[in-house]
């Protein structure tokens, strides 16, 4: 905790010091969280931005790291609400395109079938993909998640679960069903 007296102290060494210490990290983890380079930038500088002014809140009870997650969760959540608020609904048919998925017989690279993981996870909902961020890319434990994201450890367990059934149902469209076998065990990950 030598860090946050240090920010208190000395706010310009103190700033200069977190960024090095968990700049890196946080960037990472939202980049994991909103899947663009440039929000992710910008929600880690918010994050740090946001941490230093409110050091003195700290009550030191988790990590520095842990309250950083918090700090970071907060932000791409409401900037989700903000965004949903003003968006635009089409009300139109979109045209028919071939079917993109791989064919049948197909052998996927374990490349592929990392990057249709990704993009399964991408397209979840923030609040399902941080959880999965968190679990899976971050190695939380519930509790820490629970803390990160102020849910009960029930509730945790319980959308980790429907998170990774989404992300099963999502490979599952992207993938014809009649090459499941050797593509469908990526998805071994998420049991």
């Amino acid at each position: 905790m030598e860090l946050i007296d240090e920010i208190l102290s000395d706010r310009a060494t103190g700033t200069r010091r977190l960024v090095e210490e968990y700049g890196a990290r946080l960037h990472e983890t939202a980049l994991r969280l909103c899947g663009n380079a440039a929000d992710a930038e910008d929600y880690t500088f918010r994050t740090l931005e946001r941490a230093v002014d409110r050091i003195h809140l700290f009550a030191r009870k988790s990590s520095l790291f842990t309250w950083l997650y918090e700090i970071l969760v907060n932000i791409i959540r409401a900037d989700a609400r903000r965004k949903a608020a003003n968006s635009l609904v089409f009300r139109f048919e979109l045209p028919d395109r071939e079917d993109e998925r791989p064919n049948v017989g197909e052998v996927l690279s374990a490349e592929d079938e990392a990057a249709i993981v990704r993009k399964a996870v991408r397209e979840l909902a923030t609040s399902y993909r941080a959880l999965l961020v968190f679990r899976y890319y971050e190695d939380l434990t519930v509790p820490e998640i629970a803390r990160i994201l102020s849910l009960p450890e029930g509730t945790v367990k319980r959308r980790l679960h429907e998170a990774k059934n989404l992300v099963r149902a999502q490979i599952a469209r992207t993938i014809r069903p009649t090459i499941c076998t050797a593509t469908m065990e990526v998805m071994t990950w998420i049991k």
